[in-house]
Formats: C-alpha cells, structure tokens, sequence
C-alpha cells in the first residue's frame, strides 16, 4: 500500500444515482470518480440540482448509489463498515436549529455523541470535552453550556451545531452548506471555526458542500465543481464547460476530450484568487460563476 492508500479515507469510483420512476427517472450523477483524503478539505459546489447533496449522501453511505462503488479507508461501504462510517462521520446541516434540541441547553446538545458512544466515560471527561470543542469555534463554555438554542443568533448556534458534529473527534466531517443560512458577519466566524478544527485535528477529512465559491476559496484545498447545462437538452444531462485563457461568457467551450457528464476535479491551493491564466464557468439555468484555477481534471 502506497502513502497516497494509507491517506485515502473515501474513494467513490463510477457513481451513478437516478431518482424517479418510468418516464420522470432521470439521472442526477454521471460516472462520478471523487476521492477525499485525510487531513484535506474538498469542496463540492454547484447550483441548486447539480447534484451536490446527492453525491456526498453516497459518499457517507446515507444513500445508495444505482452504479459504481464507495470504499471507506479502503474497504467497500456495506454492512459493518457502512455502519462504521457513519459512526465516524460528522454532520453539520444548513439550519443549526434543526440539529439542535430547543428543549436541551446547548452543553448536553454537544455532549450527546459521547453519552452514546462512550457510556463509560465519567462525567467530568464528557464536560471536559464538551467545554474543549466549544473553545474551538470561539464560544465561550461559561457563557453558552447552559443557554439553550433559542438564546443564540443563527451564528452561534450554528458554532455549537460544528462543535456538536466533532466532539467526538470524526475521520469525516461533511458540512452541507454550513453558511447559507446565515448573515456575512457570522461567516467570517464559523471559517475560523473550521480553519481551527482542521488545526487541531489534522487528521480529519472535511467535505464542505456550497454554492457559493467565495466561501469555500478560503479553506478548500481541492475543489469538485459540479454543473448542470445552461440549455433543454434530452435527460436534462449535465455537462462541462471549457477552462481556457478567457473571462468571457461568449467564449465558453467544451474541453478537449472532454468524457465527464457531472463533475470536474479543481486542483487548487487554500486560495484560488491570486492564480492567473485560467477561468472556470459552470452553468446552472441562473447561475454564472468564474473562478481562477490552475488546472483540470476530467473525472
């Protein structure tokens, strides 16, 4: 086994997934290949019905895909390892109040994971831990332990819905836009959050699902932009769009050789905005982006 297999901690190979039935079946994911190593950030964006959402689902074993094949840490999801993924997963949603209870105070929400999974642990080491994370996304135990979500603005609760999700410190932490809900002031926050979480757990794979760029350029260290074609065409298939020496819309065309139907692999570094040379353009039916890159590879 190679240092590159030692540090793979998802590989998906060929995804197909169809939802509906008869004439409504149609495809959402086309032949995906998508890795996700340890200690990385991979970002997967795209606009609404891309398939964002339904990718990372079958990446963490939450749904079944109709063809090709998910390996966890290099063993096939299925049985024992699907149910041992999704012991070592963390979830962070797009509303933090859905994840929270509003009947339970904000320390026994976060303590939960270790109650369970640790029932031995003795009370003081699950505070211990509990007050540890929330220092880690900048809230203060003292101060958030015993308020409940209903107390907490939307940033701050969604704070604690991070430390919630790695209090037991997860091999993969997906977050499935994390900040969409919520206002630009309290972005700025929950990044540092992350950006402290992948300081102290360096081991740990993050998936952050978004569509928007800007939010994920700053911490993404590869980049899955998933795209959807700009015009009707039959089964709606997706399809990708051109990186070339441009920034006009008008010069938009295919990549040579171009066999990917869902998804391009963006090589990037922690920021993509000081690259220069070449543009990406991904087309949902309203929406237009165009990010700096420094290279492709078609999946």
């Amino acid at each position: 086994m190679t240092d590159t297999d030692e540090d793979m901690v998802l590989c998906g190979r060929g995804l197909d997934k169809w939802y509906g039935a008869k004439h409504e079946r149609r495809q959402v994911l086309f032949g995906v290949d998508v890795d996700v190593r340890a200690g990385e950030c991979l970002a997967v964006i795209g606009g609404s019905g891309s398939g964002k959402t339904t990718l990372t689902r079958v990446l963490l074993g939450l749904e079944s895909a109709d063809g090709g094949s998910v390996e966890y840490c290099g063993e096939p999801v299925r049985g024992d390892v699907a149910r041992k993924l999704r012991m070592q997963s963390g979830l962070v949603f797009q509303s933090p109040f859905d994840s929270l209870d509003p009947r339970w105070r904000i320390g026994r929400s976060i303590g939960e994971p270790l109650r369970m999974h640790h029932p031995d642990w003795p009370r003081e080491r699950v505070a211990e831990r509990v007050a540890e994370v929330l220092e880690m996304v900048s809230l203060d135990p003292e101060t958030y332990l015993n308020r409940f979500p209903v107390d907490l603005s939307g940033g701050q609760a969604q704070r604690a819905a991070i430390a919630r999700a790695i209090v037991d410190g997860p091999k993969v932490l997906l977050a499935d836009e994390p900040m969409s809900a919520i206002d630009v002031a309290a972005r700025v926050r929950i990044l540092e959050s992350f950006e402290a979480i992948r300081n102290a757990e360096p081991d740990m794979a993050i998936i952050m699902v978004s569509h928007d760029l800007g939010v994920v350029q700053h911490i993404a260290d590869r980049i899955l932009a998933c795209m959807t074609a700009a015009w009707p065409r039959p089964a709606r298939l997706p399809r990708c769009w051109a990186i070339r020496r441009t920034s006009t819309p008008s010069d938009w065309c295919r990549p040579p050789r171009c066999r990917c139907r869902s998804a391009c692999l963006i090589r990037a570094r922690h920021t993509v905005s000081h690259i220069r040379g070449a543009s990406l353009f991904y087309n949902d039916l309203t929406d237009c982006v165009s990010v700096d890159i420094v290279g492709y590879m078609v999946s």
